[in-house]
């Protein structure tokens, strides 16, 4: 099943974008749907400053994640917004 959701991020608190719980596996597609400032992404406590990737204006990245793993969102300032895209992996 696939699902899209255009998520607004605060600064000081990070989103959960995947499932909470168990899933079976997921394609997730994030795009940074802004004309200026970074999205940060990373796991359980990422913030603007200590993070794993970062998503410049107007771009996207894609990861397939494995069961289990969760991956969060903030945002580099208050109000950007990000689109998010998942697949259900096929098992």
């Amino acid at each position: 099943m696939t699902t899209h959701i255009l998520h607004v991020l605060s600064d000081v608190v990070a989103t959960r974008l995947t499932p909470p719980g168990i899933h079976s596996g997921m394609d997730i597609t994030i795009q940074n749907v802004n004309l200026s400032g970074y999205i940060y992404v990373g796991g359980e406590g990422v913030t603007n400053s200590n993070y794993g990737y970062r998503i410049s204006p107007n771009a996207s990245v894609a990861w397939e994640l494995p069961e289990k793993d969760t991956l969060y969102a903030i945002a580099e300032t208050n109000g950007l917004s990000l689109a998010v895209l998942k697949t259900s992996l096929e098992k």
